[in-house]
């Protein structure tokens, strides 16, 4: 009975003394002043067993899909990348006046903190919980009240390709439909159908011979190439099935819709037009390789004077019958330049 009144009033006189301290204001909470180590391996400890637990029972879907791989990089790139930054980037403003500071995603698992290294097995389910959850007393936001989880697993599939890309790769695939491009309304002005006026960066470059399939890039030339000179049979027989093709706020879904809809127009458009490539970059991951181009367009349109300068994103998948074109992604702005 002794022992346990001792217990009892050293338990007391702790919780008073641990009350005291909470409020003398004492304990150094600036961001810029780090956590004894007692301190901070309790929270990640915490943080980290508590995640665990959470996510252990979601289900990963496939990640691999090049539609998930462009619109998580988007949404990366315009939600995560001032913390978690980019590749080409070591730091940020906001990612240094942080604390614990965030972990630089463009590297792999193995280079970021300790408790994180060893998380291969559960890393997606895990990214996806924390990007729609949040953690607790950090500035990692909860994305989930705004974000459905379709979208949130897009920005998980990217993350297992962000370490391997290099600047110009990420630039390709986080570039966001909007901004400078043109829309139906502003090419309707000149007379062109605008798809057709948009994009196919290089079709009429310097002729080439016809190119490997094996090689996406080449893949990409022969496309263009297969276009500007009206062949929409060959040109068709390059595009996945299911192929989207995003431009000026408009979508197509699929090989049938586009060739039955703008294939011809692009392809009667390029005849007249001049197309200068002024420069690409391309790269494959696996059974993914994504193709960026950019050039200058030149045209006459009902009498009219078009100068643009177009941009390109092709994403290709690995088929049995080679590289397939599953995502295209054109956009144009007047060329001030000139």
């Amino acid at each position: 009975m002794k022992t346990l009144k001792v217990i009892l009033v050293l338990g007391l006189i702790g919780g008073l003394g641990a009350l005291g301290f909470l409020y003398s204001g004492l304990y150094p909470i600036g961001a810029d002043t780090p956590h004894n180590a007692l301190t901070y391996w309790g929270l990640e400890t915490l943080r980290e067993r508590s995640i665990a637990r959470a996510s252990a029972d979601l289900k990963v879907p496939p990640l691999d899909d090049p539609a998930m791989l462009l619109a998580g990089g988007a949404d990366y790139n315009d939600m995560c990348a001032t913390c978690h930054l980019k590749p080409g980037k070591a730091t940020s403003d906001l990612a240094q006046g942080l604390y614990p500071a965030p972990p630089n995603l463009s590297k792999p698992a193995s280079q970021q903190a300790p408790l994180t290294k060893n998380l291969a097995e559960g890393a997606a389910a895990r990214q996806f919980w924390i990007i729609k959850h949040g953690i607790k007393a950090s500035a990692m936001p909860a994305w989930g009240p705004t974000h459905d989880d379709a979208r949130i697993w897009a920005m998980v599939g990217f993350l297992q390709k962000l370490p391997t890309l290099t600047p110009d790769q990420y630039q390709i695939l986080t570039a966001r439909e909007g901004g400078e491009a043109m829309d139906h309304e502003g090419m309707d002005h000149a007379g062109m159908d605008s798809r057709a006026s948009a994009g196919m960066a290089s079709a009429q470059v310097a002729s080439h011979t016809m190119p490997d399939a094996s090689d996406p890039t080449a893949v990409v030339e022969q496309f263009q190439k297969a276009v500007s000179s009206g062949d929409t049979a060959a040109a068709a027989d390059l595009l996945d099935p299911e192929v989207k093709i995003f431009e000026s706020g408009g979508i197509e879904r699929s090989k049938a819709e586009y060739a039955s809809h703008h294939l011809a127009s692009d392809a009667a458009f390029l005849k007249t037009a001049t197309v200068a490539l002024q420069s690409r970059t391309g790269d494959a991951v696996g059974d993914l390789a994504w193709v960026g181009s950019e050039s200058r367009i030149t045209a006459q349109a009902k009498s009219k004077p078009v100068d643009l300068i177009s941009t390109e994103t092709m994403v290709l998948k690995k088929t049995p019958l080679g590289w397939r074109i599953v995502h295209i992604h054109w956009s144009s702005r007047p060329n001030k330049t000139s």
